[in-house]
């Protein structure tokens, strides 16, 4: 699929507010300071590219926060944290590091609480594109293997957007891949208004 490099940067640009303001956020909740590196922007056709888009050294153990939405676009974003990260996260947030299963309940209320915070920041930040408001579902929480449960939660988005970003916190790196699915229509709508506002700047 050829996109435009207008597109990519547009897309690339949006995330990387949304993640910004997300980083302050987060900085409050730990009481250090975070950096980011700027999103890698792709994009993909769900059903065929998908799967080789996304290197996690443990994709059984990623855990994912998906919200799903419907209006102009109609999809899910999906903030996937590698087991190491999530872990690295619950002991920023909590000072504990307690017993593997007291970690794991940790991790869920964690990766919630922080997986909120990150998709609305990015949500708002695509909202500058929208001339009406959007439905939402309340997100849920998966583990496994990324692509299954973005397939489950989304029987007809065709294209995804895969945007990865670390932050470092303190002497811990936190990697996070913020990944959309969305349907055919809603991608072309994007590209438009994309298009559109980049003629006039960002």
């Amino acid at each position: 699929m050829e996109i435009s490099d207008e597109v990519i940067d547009g897309i690339r640009e949006l995330v990387t507010i949304g993640v910004g303001h997300s980083a302050g956020m987060i900085n409050e909740l730990t009481k250090a300071h975070v950096t980011l590196t700027v999103p890698e922007v792709r994009i993909c056709d769900m059903h065929t590219q998908a799967s080789s888009l996304l290197d996690l050294t443990d994709p059984d153990e990623s855990s994912q926060v998906i919200l799903t939405f419907s209006g102009e676009y109609t999809g899910s974003l999906s903030l996937i944290i590698p087991h190491k990260s999530a872990i690295h996260l619950v002991v920023l947030l909590t000072g504990e590091e307690g017993s593997p299963d007291e970690m794991d309940a940790l991790r869920v209320e964690t990766l919630i609480e922080v997986g909120n915070v990150i998709i609305s920041s990015v949500m708002s930040s695509f909202s500058i594109l929208l001339s009406s408001p959007l439905t939402f579902l309340y997100p849920v929480y998966r583990i496994g293997k990324w692509v299954e449960n973005t397939l489950i939660i989304n029987s007809q988005p065709k294209q995804g957007i895969l945007a990865r970003t670390k932050f470092q916190i303190q002497d811990r790196e936190i990697e996070g891949i913020l990944f959309f699915s969305i349907t055919s229509e809603s991608f072309d709508f994007l590209q438009r208004t994309i298009l559109q506002i980049m003629e006039r700047g960002l």
